[in-house]
C-alpha cells in the first residue's frame, strides 16, 4: 500500500471519528415536544448533499466546471431565525487534472496530472436575502449567501488537515412545515499548493530555451468548487409559520 493512501486511510478514520462526534451533538438538538410550536423561528434541518466537484490551480487556472466529478455529503443546519443560520457540512469528492487536457505548449511539455480524493468538513454561517418562513406561500423562497471556516483531508496531503474557506450564494425553497430544497455554488480557497502536486519549490530545469521555468505560480494557491443541491428535513415541522392547530 502506498505512503499516500496510508495516510489517507489513516486519516479518513481521524475524520469519522469527529464526524461521529458531530453527529453525537446533533442528536441533542432533536426536538423533545413532538408538537410544532406556534412562530418558532429557531429549528435545526438535517439533510443531504448531490452535486458536482472541479479543481482549478495550476493546471486548470480559471476553466469552471473542468473535469466535474461527484460530490456527496451531510448538512446540519441550524436556524437562528428567518434571516440567519449556521450549516455543519461534511462533503467527499474526487478532483482531477490533466496538462495534455489544455492547448498549452509549456503544459504539454510538463504533463503533469493528479487524481486526488478529499473530505471536507466546514462551519458556514448564513445570510438570507429575504426573511424565509417555510410553508408561507409568500415567504418561502430567498437567495442566501454563506462562508465559514472549513478543514480538509485529501490523498495528497503529508502533512495532516488543511484550512480552507469555504464561500458562495444558493437559493432556498421551503414549501411546506417539513423539507427545504436548497441549490448552492461554494469556492473553496486553501491556503497551500499541494493539491495538483505541482508545488512552488520545483522547476523545470530546461524548457525549449527556457532555463529553470518555474513549474507552480507563487503565490497562487489551489482551489476548488462544489455546485449541487441540498433537500433538508425538519422534525417534528418545526418553523411552521401557523400553528398546526389551525
Amino acid at each position: 500500500m502506498s505512503t499516500k493512501l496510508s495516510f489517507f486511510i489513516g486519516g479518513m478514520t481521524k475524520v469519522s471519528r469527529i464526524f461521529a462526534l458531530v453527529i453525537a451533538i446533533a442528536v441533542q438538538w432533536l426536538p423533545v415536544d413532538v408538537k410544532a410550536q406556534c412562530g418558532n423561528r429557531n429549528f435545526d434541518e438535517y439533510g443531504v448533499f448531490l452535486g458536482v466537484g472541479y479543481y482549478n490551480g495550476e493546471i486548470n487556472p480559471v476553466t469552471p466546471f473542468y473535469k466535474p466529478k461527484p460530490a456527496v455529503g451531510f448538512n446540519l443546519r441550524h436556524v437562528i431565525n428567518d434571516r440567519f443560520g449556521v450549516t455543519f457540512q461534511a462533503v467527499w469528492s474526487e478532483l482531477e487534472g490533466k496538462d495534455s487536457d489544455f492547448n498549452n505548449e509549456y503544459q504539454e511539455w510538463r504533463n503533469a496530472s493528479f487524481k486526488n480524493q478529499v473530505v471536507e468538513l466546514s462551519l458556514q454561517g448564513e445570510i438570507n436575502f429575504l426573511p424565509l418562513v417555510p410553508g408561507d406561500p409568500m415567504r418561502c423562497f430567498t437567495p442566501y449567501v454563506a462562508a465559514g471556516p472549513g478543514l480538509v483531508l485529501g490523498s495528497f496531503v503529508d502533512e495532516g488537515l488543511r484550512f480552507c474557506v469555504p464561500f458562495g450564494v444558493g437559493i432556498k425553497y421551503s414549501p411546506n412545515e417539513t423539507f427545504t430544497l436548497s441549490a448552492e455554488w461554494k469556492y473553496r480557497k486553501l491556503f497551500s499548493d499541494v493539491l495538483d502536486g505541482i508545488t512552488d519549490d520545483k522547476y523545470n530545469l530546461s524548457y525549449g530555451e527556457t532555463v529553470a521555468r518555474q513549474r507552480s505560480f507563487l503565490g497562487n494557491d489551489d482551489c476548488y468548487s462544489f455546485i449541487g443541491v441540498v433537500l433538508s428535513f425538519r422534525p417534528n415541522g418545526k418553523g411552521a409559520h401557523r400553528c398546526s392547530a389551525y
